[in-house]
């Protein structure tokens, strides 16, 4: 199980996630891949629409069905073909090994507990083909933490798709040191055009921050190797108290 309840906003998530600054890291590690991409926790499909545009023969997996009747509607819209399920990461069964896995946007921090995390993990190895690779992006909790403080903080404003008026994001994060783990709540003002508020929503928001060591053991302890490392999205090294993120490339321990 994910952390936030992601069916409670799938009408307003592309509204405030516009944000592209990996797409093209991910577009090249999909260009890599001559056989079959898996897209995990892929959302309203931010990730999957240029991976399908881009050609890419694309399978998506998410738990929130409301997600995916936005992703279903955008590839619908496009005219673009990819494979889409509804399906807990954790209990991920497809019957198929792909060549690349990717699974973007710190998405795997949302799995909360040691069981969680390696029960989707296993899955994922298994759902990789021999020589196939697995990209996982974590936040870098040095870098993270800088933005933790138990304040209230305006996100941004962002006008809603009708145009006919304006969302306000606000968060609130703080951090339990020892489950490591960021808890806190996103809340939501929808404004119509005259500035007055309509709704006003919220949800929980919890996710871990994985130390490098820990995570490299998890991945390890199920059977990956490292094959990278990467502190951002332009291949750079990793560095523990400067890199915004953790970005894994993994493979099965068992390659020769």
């Amino acid at each position: 199980m994910v952390a936030m309840d992601y069916e409670r906003i799938a009408n307003l998530y592309d509204t405030y996630v516009q944000v592209d600054f990996d797409l093209a890291f991910f577009l090249e590690e999909a260009g890599k891949a001559s056989g079959e991409v898996l897209e995990l926790m892929a959302g309203t499909g931010r990730l999957s629409i240029p991976l399908a545009e881009a050609g890419a023969r694309l399978t998506c997996v998410d738990q929130s069905a409301g997600m995916l009747a936005v992703l279903r509607e955008k590839l619908e819209k496009r005219g673009l073909s990819a494979r889409v399920h509804q399906m807990d990461v954790c209990d991920l069964d497809l019957h198929q090994r792909f060549e690349l896995i990717l699974l973007p946007f710190n998405s795997f921090a949302e799995l909360l507990s040691r069981t969680d995390q390696e029960r989707a993990l296993r899955r994922i190895r298994e759902h990789l083909t021999d020589d196939g690779r697995f990209v996982c992006t974590l936040h870098n909790p040095p870098a993270r933490l800088r933005s933790i403080d138990g304040q209230l903080r305006l996100w941004g404003r962002f006008p809603l798709s009708d145009q006919q008026g304006t969302l306000f994001l606000w968060s609130m994060e703080n951090y339990d040191s020892a489950e490591r783990t960021v808890k806190g709540y996103q809340f939501y003002e929808e404004y119509d055009a005259h500035n007055v508020l309509r709704s006003k929503s919220f949800v929980d928001i919890r996710f871990c921050l994985h130390d490098r060591a820990v995570f490299e053991a998890l991945a390890e302890a199920v059977g990956f190797r490292v094959e990278a490392l990467y502190g951002d999205y332009s291949y750079s090294p990793f560095k523990e108290g400067e890199s915004d993120f953790m970005i894994w490339v993994l493979q099965n321990s068992n390659l020769t």
